[in-house]
């Protein structure tokens, strides 16, 4: 038998696993950072058992791979763009400034969608967009901020007002100030890609899929007709496909 293979990413505040079997993820879930160094490492370590796996690290965060190394004190840890490459051709003019997590997505996407150009949304502590060339190439993309990130940044910048985490849907004529500052940084994010995908494609020259990734696609992106598909594990799925290339 093989060695047992897990992927770990590493992000602003969250921590996102899977197993991999090949190119395919399961078991995937995700913890806070400040959860899992407090000693909650919860689902990832019972997903990885006693044994001797092998453990690739797609990391954002490379200050924070220390610490990972010492919660999972047993286990190889392997680093994308370290001790592996990324096998994907990089458009920025100073390729090292392209985020690991950027690339992986440009590389799931080629795996997933050959021959396509493709759009991909990642919804995390920063709004990126990456865009993939029909040649399965990172072309670049922008980045912007994130819905938790924003509802933050109001809450620190205005003391009056009430502290808001994120939640479901809400009507935009909110009847609270909770539940209008919600609705109000939802709409936001959300017509702000719109807008951007729509300027990509007109620079693109073509529709382009759009895919949605990321921990708040599922608050965000959800019920929005711009988007071809959810896929919560793209990332780790980029991962698996650059261990695959490169172990």
């Amino acid at each position: 038998m093989g060695t047992d293979r897990f992927g770990v990413l590493l992000g602003n505040s969250r921590l996102r696993y899977g197993r991999f079997e090949g190119l395919l993820v399961s078991g995937s879930g995700a913890l806070d950072w400040e959860a899992f160094v407090a000693e909650d490492a919860g689902g990832l370590l019972e997903l990885l058992g006693d044994r001797q796996a092998e453990v690739v690290v797609g990391s954002v965060r490379d200050d924070r791979l220390e610490d990972l190394g010492r919660r999972l004190d047993g286990f190889t840890l392997l680093v994308a763009g370290r001790d592996f490459e990324i096998p994907i051709e990089n458009h920025y003019e100073n390729p090292g400034e392209a985020g690991t997590d950027r690339l992986l997505n440009a590389l799931a996407v080629r795996v997933r969608w050959p021959g396509e150009a493709v759009i991909v949304v990642d919804f995390g502590t920063a709004l990126s967009i990456s865009v993939v060339s029909e040649a399965g190439e990172f072309l670049g993309g922008p980045i912007g901020v994130g819905e938790r990130t924003a509802l933050r940044g109001l809450e620190n910048s205005t003391p009056q007002l009430p502290g808001v985490g994120d939640g479901p849907e809400l009507p935009l004529i909110a009847r609270g100030t909770e539940q209008a500052i919600r609705a109000g940084v939802r709409c936001q994010v959300r017509s702000g890609v719109l807008g951007l995908i729509e300027g990509i494609r007109s620079e693109l020259g073509s529709r382009a899929r759009v895919v949605a990734t990321g921990g708040e696609a599922g608050l965000v992106a959800v019920g929005s007709e711009f988007f071809d598909s959810i896929e919560p594990d793209l990332t780790l799925e980029g991962l698996a496909a650059a261990a695959a290339a490169g172990l």
